[in-house]
């Protein structure tokens, strides 16, 4: 049985008083910088004392060096001192997408399987494949000295001794080395070997530089296959990669593009797993940048059809445990040392709103089950539909900040970034689930980081003078009877609730700067309150 509910609007906003600014294009790095660039002209160019501007990436790619010295990640922390940038951690730690390699010695390997992610048959409109590898990978030097890297085909029939060996020795300069089955993969400049044919129908590249952009040496390979089913219906033949060290102290990172293959051992000694630290985006990885990770808020969620529908189960265990850090959710421990994301925020699942027009397109396929709300208003239908992501745990903390700077223009990243990590919540799920590195500081706190900046807003006051600031009271429902009140640097709380009428209702006073309001005993309506004889504000009571 299903029924529909009619209840005020459930869904808002971070910060409903700020400017939102779009800029549209391409998803490559050219086309996002001119978006930063545009919205930051934009912030500067808004009026004779600039408006603060926040803006949120929920975008990016694994494969890159993973560090602050690409072109791109280089922009993006010099448009960090202009502008409070958040950008996704990425939604690839569901596999080991990620390798690092630390050497002692000289002539030291580590080898391990490209294993595919969807394994036996991957049917497409066109063609049928079996154990698809299809992607890219990326290996980096911690600087600039090289390392040996082979893409071998191994057979596990043989102990898992190599069959063929694609070696990437030294610098190639940017020319690839190229192996194929021939046929309907011939390329130009391509071995067919026929030991490779006989195991997959397909291709593997691989070619090396010193990156100019960062200064480290890295290999990039790209690779095809499928299981031939004449001579490797049994999936013997496999692909595999090692690594070897040319110096001491060596350290190799390798970042998979996170598609279609990750890492793996298969069980057998020798061979090295992957992992799902290195799963950060590249972009997240620039300075000045706030990154994003997501934890789980809700894991069912009523539609506009009547019915309640939720994440599939794994066993007995919730696909998205409420509380805990999202499983997808990325995270890394850079060569650097550092440990990002830097902040984990609602993202699992988020009701969100959703363009009317895309809702309204029958090509879009939006049917009323994948819908959660809707509102019309003005001779227009408002749509808001449920969804999970870091691309939507980001948004959450750039909304934030935007009524954070609505409170104090003056914020610059620094103080953001230290705000958000002093505030942030370290309860059970964060001590006790998941990876403390996938955690960053915990949970965003946006209530708690907004209280932070009222207190810290003008302590100092100008060239070191302090003034007085006339202070505006913060009032949160903490149920549909009861709110809060915070009124930064207040010494003691006097709250009063009037009816619209002007009729006082409640009065409460109370040593501090915050307060608890227990309205259970009042009417339904609304009601105007007033702190330390502050301008009213409205709330509603129901």
């Amino acid at each position: 049985m299903s029924y529909n509910v009619t209840v005020p609007n459930l869904y808002y906003g971070g910060a409903t008083e700020s400017e939102i600014v779009a800029s549209c294009g391409d998803l490559r790095d050219q086309y996002i910088a001119f978006g930063i660039d545009d919205i930051i002209n934009y912030s500067k160019l808004s009026g004779p004392e600039r408006k603060p501007c926040v803006i949120n990436l929920s975008l990016g790619s694994n494969l890159g060096a993973h560090d602050p010295t690409s072109v791109m990640n280089r922009f993006l922390s010099l448009c960090g001192e202009e502008a409070i940038i958040c950008v996704a951690a990425g939604n690839e730690a569901d596999n080991p997408v990620a390798l690092t390699a630390k050497f002692d010695k000289a002539d030291s390997t580590v080898q391990t399987f490209i294993r595919p992610m969807i394994e036996g048959e991957y049917k497409t409109a066109q063609k049928t494949y079996y154990n698809l590898r299809n992607g890219q990978l990326c290996a980096y030097s911690n600087d600039a000295d090289e390392f040996e890297l082979q893409i071998v085909v191994t057979n596990s029939a043989r102990n898992n001794k190599a069959a063929v060996r694609i070696p990437v020795t030294g610098n190639t300069n940017g020319q690839p080395i190229i192996y194929s089955s021939g046929g309907d993969y011939a390329i130009n400049g391509a071995v067919v070997n026929q030991t490779f044919a006989k195991a997959f129908d397909g291709y593997v590249s691989a070619a090396s530089i010193k990156d100019p952009e960062t200064g480290r040496y890295y290999v990039l390979a790209e690779f095809f296959t499928s299981d031939n089913q004449t001579t490797n219906k049994d999936s013997n033949y496999k692909l595999g990669l090692l690594i070897k060290s040319k110096k001491a102290e060596q350290r190799v990172d390798v970042y998979g593009d996170a598609q279609f293959v990750y890492f793996d051992d298969y069980a057998q000694e020798g061979w090295t797993k992957g992992s799902r630290n290195g799963s950060i985006s590249d972009m997240a990885c620039a300075n000045n940048v706030i990154s994003v990770g997501s934890y789980n808020v809700r894991n069912h969620w009523p539609s506009l059809d009547g019915y309640v529908y939720g994440y599939n189960k794994k066993g007995e265990n919730d696909d998205f445990p409420v509380g805990e850090v999202s499983r997808f959710s990325s995270f890394g421990t850079l060569a650097d040392g550092r440990n990002l994301p830097d902040i984990c925020a609602p993202g699992a699942s988020v009701i969100s709103s959703v363009n009317t027009y895309c809702v309204t397109n029958p090509n879009m396929g939006y049917t009323s089950a994948a819908l959660q709300a809707k509102l019309e208003q003005g001779g227009k239908a408002y749509y808001w539909h449920q969804s999970l992501g870091t691309s939507m745990a980001t948004p959450v903390v750039a909304g934030a900040i935007a009524l954070w700077l609505e409170a104090d223009p003056t914020l610059t990243y620094k103080d953001v970034v230290r705000i958000i990590k002093q505030t942030a919540v370290k309860d059970d799920y964060v001590k006790n689930t998941g990876d403390p590195v996938q955690w960053g500081a915990g949970k965003f706190d946006a209530y708690a980081g907004l209280k932070q900046v009222l207190l810290e807003k003008g302590t100092d006051g100008i060239q070191g003078v302090k003034t007085e600031q006339k202070q505006t009271p913060v009032l949160t429902m903490t149920g549909s009877r009861s709110f809060n009140a915070f009124l930064a640097k207040a010494k003691q709380m006097n709250v009063r609730a009037y009816t619209l009428s002007g009729q006082l209702v409640h009065s409460q006073v109370a040593q501090g700067n915050e307060i608890n309001i227990n309205a259970s005993s009042w009417e339904k309506g609304i009601y105007l309150i007033q702190v330390n004889g502050s301008a009213a504000q409205r709330i509603i009571i129901y």
